[in-house]
């Protein structure tokens, strides 16, 4: 039986690189009133948590569908990371080597939608019938894409309120679309160029609020804004580094050169902010390498060098903590281990993360050494869920929405099941920036995102418009959730895929 439906249109709105408390602040002093309306009439939460790493592509990619990365030909998206190498084991057919893919080019981008795989569906595949379009979504699949006129947020707006106006410009039944998602990147480029803190970035999020109002008023014009649905969502938050390093000359140092895909020599790709994502040479470049090849690797320069590579990057300025997999993992149970150091001693810890399930029906449990690393024992609502028990992605939400490290334990094995993952992450805490990409520093600003800390991970959530919408505030929420509560107004079911939850239900 379908489901009753309280509206007839979404329109979702992804402002990129946004930390709840900064648009939230800026809402409390009265600088976005359009953006207070909305929330303050319906849904809104200022502590949405997003997905690990807190990293672009797979944010953004995971709110489009509802869900995560994780072992794509059976669940899931194949979207791991911003840059990833496409390794598979046993080989890709036809592959003579294995990509890099390198989410800032324009060309690795318009393959995003065939690497998102068969196993998870966007917004627009899972709305039922209908138009549905895109203004400058990248993940755009089973939606008309237009491009904006400038690149600039009041266009990438401008151009869903055009449609609304006149939707047989692009669709030929008349019809406005039932799903319209427009992406806002400006404030991005303009947070890690800037910062978080500079008035260009306050000022855009000023821009961008009053399109979001002329967009609202051209529904309210039309006839459309008591049936349309508004959500707006950022893909992930922000922090600023203490030190900014060039990593370039350590790993000359130690003779590891760069991977190149076209000829498949070279011996390890990487690319660091404060985290960093190792791939390194297997038994080729299509295998990931097991634990006693990365403890004796050798180099493939001249006068070769045999290095244990959890060693030596254990020697990265900063690094905090270290992550890899097992072995002897499947995509339906597995470890992961958390390496990190004692604050006093100095001495090495191992921590274990482990999984069993996937997709929606993924468990986890956290089984520290010694002291756990997130420290969670020193909080109440979460030191209970250190019993030794597996639990659920959203019991780990309740458990650790309020701290550092929300929901990680969940996220960390989504992450590595994805043949597309990397072999080892290092983490500093946000103390040190590296700006290096496939074996060069391109970046010295030290503002950036992907750390596991709560001011990387929450985000804002809204959704409002119409008034059919019951008003909430809710205490806590993912950003996943945001697909299967616009698909429950407009009365559809989520695919199967989805992890995320309708706030409404």
């Amino acid at each position: 039986m379908p489901q009753r439906s309280l509206v007839d249109q979404v329109i979702l709105i992804l402002i990129d690189d946004v930390r709840a408390f900064h648009l939230f602040d800026l809402v409390g002093k009265g600088k976005l009133p359009n953006i207070a309306q909305i929330a303050e009439k319906g849904v809104s939460s200022q502590n949405c948590i997003t997905s690990y790493p807190s990293i672009t592509y797979p944010c953004y990619t995971n709110v489009v569908i509802g869900s995560y990365s994780g072992y794509y030909p059976i669940e899931g998206s194949g979207i791991p990371m911003y840059h990833w190498v496409g390794r598979t084991d046993p080989p890709s057919e036809g592959k003579k080597f294995p990509i890099i893919r390198n989410g800032g080019k324009g060309s690795h981008i318009l393959k995003f939608n065939s690497d998102l795989g068969p196993n998870c569906q966007t917004i627009f595949e899972q709305a039922g019938k209908g138009n549905f379009l895109s203004s400058l979504n990248l993940f755009n699949r089973g939606s008309v894409l237009i491009p904006p006129i400038e690149y600039t947020t009041q266009s990438i707006l401008k151009g869903v309120e055009e449609i609304y106006k006149d939707p047989k410009k692009i669709f030929s039944n008349k019809e406005v679309p039932k799903v319209t998602v427009a992406y806002i990147p400006k404030t991005d480029d303009l947070m890690h160029h800037k910062g978080f803190d500079h008035p260009e970035y306050i000022a855009e999020l000023i821009k961008c609020d009053k399109a979001i109002g002329s967009l609202i008023e051209t529904l309210k014009n039309t006839g459309y804004f008591e049936s349309t649905a508004i959500g707006i969502i950022s893909d992930h938050g922000n922090y600023k580094a203490e030190n900014v390093y060039d990593i370039g000359p350590y790993f000359e140092e130690k003779g590891l050169k760069q991977y190149l895909p076209r000829k498949g020599t070279g011996d390890f790709d990487v690319s660091m902010g404060s985290v960093g994502f190792f791939n390194f040479r297997g038994k080729d470049w299509f295998h990931h390498p097991t634990f006693n090849q990365l403890e004796e690797f050798v180099t493939s320069s001249p006068g070769s060098k045999k290095l244990n590579l959890f060693e030596t990057l254990w020697k990265i300025p900063g690094v905090k903590l270290m992550y890899y997999r097992d072995d002897n993992n499947t995509p339906d149970k597995g470890v992961i281990y958390l390496e990190h150091r004692d604050e006093k001693t100095g001495k090495k810890l191992k921590d274990i993360i482990e999984y069993e399930g996937h997709g929606i029906n993924q468990k986890t449990r956290y089984l520290p050494e010694t002291e756990d690393f997130y420290k969670y024992s020193e909080h109440e609502e979460s030191a209970c869920f250190l019993d030794n028990r597996f639990h659920t992605i959203d019991e780990w939400l309740k458990a650790t929405n309020q701290i550092d490290f929300p929901i990680i334990v969940d996220q960390v094995p989504r992450y590595f099941k994805n043949p597309r993952s990397c072999d080892i992450i290092t983490s500093t805490l946000g103390e040190y920036f590296f700006g290096y990409e496939h074996g060069k520093t391109l970046s010295s600003d030290p503002y950036s995102h992907d750390v596991g800390l709560k001011k990387s991970m929450t985000v804002p959530f809204i959704i409002g418009g119409s008034p059919n919408i019951p008003k909430l505030k809710l205490f806590y929420c993912k950003t996943t959730d945001m697909v299967p509560s616009l698909l429950s107004l407009l009365g559809e079911k989520p695919h199967y895929s989805v992890v995320g939850k309708s706030v409404f239900d």
